[in-house]
């Protein structure tokens, strides 16, 4: 019979610890901290110029000639983009920054790019004098934009996580 206190005792190695998956997330600040902030940024600075400047622009303009509201479709041109930008602004605060919180992709700096000249380009539409310029970029650019912005999204959901 073999003494035990001869044998070699090697020690086991601790399976529970081995086998244990250390789950890390990442935070990926382009969708969770950046592109919110600079949508709040120029929501905040849009509703001031719509409903703070333009709208007084209009009430002035038209109490001294009651007879003309050239200036009213203006407005209601204003009020679409506003539409436009909110819809933009539900899905990338809502949706998006929820969606591509805990993945990074190279594709986020180029969806940063394209948000922040986005946010200018329809913010140069609430600017009185300079709307029209502002009305001239989304009217030649704006399906293109839509396009790639499409794209980028749709390819950024490929790499996010499931």
């Amino acid at each position: 019979m073999l003494n035990t206190q001869e044998i070699p005792v090697t020690p086991q190695p601790n399976i529970a610890v081995e086998n244990a998956v250390t789950v890390t997330t990442i935070e990926n600040t382009i969708w969770t901290k950046f592109i919110p902030k600079v949508n709040r940024v120029f929501m905040v600075l849009s509703l001031l110029f719509v409903f703070g400047l333009d709208l007084l622009i209009l009430i002035l303009s038209s109490s001294f000639n009651f007879s003309s509201f050239d200036l009213f479709p203006f407005w209601i041109k204003m009020l679409k983009m506003l539409g436009i930008f909110i819809l933009f602004y539900f899905f990338e605060n809502r949706i998006f920054s929820k969606r591509f919180a805990d993945s990074k992709s190279a594709l986020d700096p180029w969806i940063c790019f394209a948000v922040v000249i986005r946010n200018i380009v329809i913010f140069l539409n609430f600017i009185p004098f300079i709307q029209l310029l502002g009305m001239l970029i989304s009217m030649h650019a704006g399906i293109p934009y839509l396009i790639a912005y499409t794209i980028l999204i749709a390819l950024r959901y490929k790499n996010a996580k499931t």
